[in-house]
């Protein structure tokens, strides 16, 4: 299982950035909310959706992530560099730390995106297939399935209202991140 964390550490694709990190609250709980913009990629990331090739990190573009403290969903949500709302991302987590600097997680694999008004479920064969190495336990594999029939249920009941609630926080974190970077030139 692969430790991730809000600065995307592991990620070397990222060669320079600005982000800022805020506490975030919310009538589901607490946590922390993210804006990191891309200044500098080492190549561009995209993935294929239904045959059409979607450009999801380059120079210019912002994944905003949002954590809450003990959920096993972790949200990362992309932006081209116009601010054009591309997709969801959601990592299915052992339990999110959002109490430090930088919040963290360890992945258990399964993964959801919103994508064009769809739901897709990725990596459930990776899922299991840690199950059969050994690479996770009987309780993690349990936890990670009903964990993700939690957020699959909440991202089909939402699907509609996420990408505009997220573009908002979006447009709210815009100036915050300006703010930051525009005071330290």
């Amino acid at each position: 299982m692969a430790e991730k964390d809000m600065l995307r550490s592991e990620w070397t694709r990222v060669r320079r950035k600005e982000q800022i990190i805020l506490p975030y609250f919310c009538t589901y709980g607490h946590g922390k909310i993210s804006l990191l913009k891309m200044l500098e990629v080492s190549e561009p990331f995209f993935r294929i959706y239904d045959g059409k090739e979607i450009v999801l990190a380059d120079n210019g573009y912002y994944w905003l992530q949002l954590a809450l403290d003990g959920s096993h969903a972790w949200f990362t949500v992309m932006f081209d560099d116009c601010g054009r709302f591309l997709q969801i991302y959601v990592d299915v987590t052992n339990g999110n730390d959002t109490e430090k600097d930088n919040p963290s997680f360890t992945d258990l694999y399964l993964d959801f995106v919103v994508y064009d008004g769809r739901l897709y479920e990725l990596d459930r064969s990776e899922l299991d297939a840690a199950l059969a190495a050994g690479a996770i336990t009987a309780e993690q594999y349990r936890k990670a399935r009903e964990a993700g029939a939690q957020v699959k249920a909440f991202l089909l009941e939402n699907l509609d209202s996420l990408p505009v609630y997220f573009s908002d926080k979006f447009n709210e974190l815009i100036p915050k991140l300006e703010e930051k970077y525009n005071a330290s030139r």
